[in-house]
């Protein structure tokens, strides 16, 4: 059971939020044109944002709602340590989902103008050289041909027009499966939901399996089977609770202009030419809020960080049978940069633990190896271990001209990149010499005595 068993829905999730005093909200009216972007951006990390009233849109708008991994913990119902093995149990244990009516499913209860449905959404304009305004929160609902199974992905997704988005497709699944239409000189349908909670936020970044069904890795992370509708014009279902539907169709083989965008280094990701979609109609809620995902926030680390890690832990336990911990860094985007913690580490097994990183996350760039004494989720507790156990000449590897990502602006023009991995594990039989420092009081309930004295939680 998960930590939010009431209404595990978006407005269900922003009002713990709000009973957990981390949720604030913005009356006057604001502009989308970065404003937005801008009190996120000063909120981050710290508060989920409400905006009651946003130029040019009858819809509230939240963003932030996700701010800190104790969210995504909480809302699988584990603690922190555990969030990424509990991700990555349900991949192999999934549960179907519930099919609703349509005339029950709140998603389907007003359609949205019908000529220029995207114009009446509160949608951003996030940093000063983006390409326009962009949907950043939606996800992709697509059939897998190969399986008939649902996928789902988070794809920025420009507004052109009315009825226009541009979509960045990389590779992964969706982009199979378009390709897969496109060579069949097919229009891909696909629906697009905004509007959702942090689980099925997560369950979009599922490994690009054909086997896998987002929705039932949604499913299975809920207190309740997840609900879903099958509307009538779309070949896909969708979350029945979820705020906001786009029916969309990409144009065979049609490519249009995207981009530039703010992406995940926090850095510019480059325009290019994109697939297009033509939005044929939209569908809200009766209590809608749009949904804005701040590019290069820690929500837009942390939902895709999460799976990440858990994928990174099978593949080292696989390799490496005293794997502790892992961690995917916020200082790296959770995407870049890798923690891992060993018990007992042998002769080696720092090396092993680098390479096979390297292999399960290509993202990665810097893996830091550290025993498990070493807090992986603290980073001053990471950084004491490279201080204090390793040396740059006997602990250090570089991996040179590895495959990078697109986005990292200090990869070579065709994406290459250099791996590091720090060993900064105790030294075989240095373990005396390595001993940390300890203080232990003479009675422990009178510690207890002397921090509710001094104000200090015990």
């Amino acid at each position: 059971m998960t930590g939010w068993p009431d209404r595990q829905d978006l407005r269900g999730w922003t009002a713990l939020l709000d009973e957990r005093g981390e949720l604030g909200t913005v009356t006057t009216r604001i502009s989308p044109e970065r404003d937005v972007a801008a009190v996120l951006e000063h909120c981050d990390g710290n508060r989920a944002v409400w905006f009651t009233d946003v130029d040019d849109s009858p819809f509230p708008l939240v963003g932030n709602t996700v701010h800190h991994r104790e969210h995504l913990a909480l809302a699988v119902g584990c603690p922190v340590a555990e969030t990424a093995e509990r991700f990555g149990a349900v991949l192999g244990a999934t549960r179907p989902c519930r099919t609703v009516a349509a005339d029950d499913a709140p998603i389907l209860a007003h359609r949205l103008a019908a000529d220029e449905p995207l114009h009446a959404l509160p949608l951003t304009l996030q940093h000063d050289e983006d390409a326009g305004r962009y949907i950043t929160s939606g996800l992709v609902v697509a059939k897998d041909p190969e399986s008939d199974r649902v996928n789902l992905s988070i794809n920025r997704l420009l507004v052109a027009g009315g009825r226009e988005l541009r979509a960045l497709v990389l590779p992964g699944r969706l982009r199979r499966i378009l390709d897969s239409a496109e060579r069949r000189e097919q229009a891909l349908q696909v629906a697009i939901v905004i509007g959702v909670d942090p689980l099925l936020t997560m369950a979009s970044q599922s490994p690009a399996d054909a086997t896998i069904d987002d929705f039932e890795v949604a499913s299975a992370l809920r207190a309740e089977p997840l609900p879903v509708v099958r509307p009538a014009h779309l070949p896909v279902p969708v979350p029945a609770d979820a705020q906001i539907l786009l029916e969309c169709r990409f144009r065979p083989g049609e490519r249009a202009p995207e981009g530039p965008f703010g992406e995940y280094p926090r850095t510019y990701g480059p325009g290019g030419p994109a697939p297009v979609l033509d939005v044929e109609a939209g569908w809200h809620r009766d209590d809608a809020v749009g949904q804005t995902i701040l590019s290069g926030g820690r929500e837009h680390f942390l939902v895709g960080g999460i799976p990440r890690e858990a994928r990174l832990l099978a593949a080292l336990r696989r390799a490496l049978p005293n794997v502790a911990a892992v961690r995917l860094t916020e200082g790296g985007s959770c995407r870049m940069h890798a923690v891992v913690g060993l018990r007992s580490p042998r002769q080696g097994d720092a090396v092993t633990a680098s390479m096979a990183t390297f292999r399960a996350v290509p993202l990665v760039k810097l893996v830091t190896v550290v025993d498990d004494d070493v807090d992986v989720f603290r980073d001053e507790e990471v950084e004491w271990a490279v201080a204090t156990r390793m040396q740059a000449d006997r602990d250090l590897l570089v991996v040179p001209n590895a495959r990078g990502s697109s986005l990292d602006p200090s990869a070579g023009e065709d994406n290459s990149t250099a791996k590091m991995g720090i060993d900064a594990t105790i030294p075989r039989g240095g373990a005396a010499r390595h001993g940390r420092i300890t203080v232990t009081p003479s009675d422990e309930a009178a510690l207890r005595g002397y921090l509710a004295e001094a104000g200090a939680a015990p």
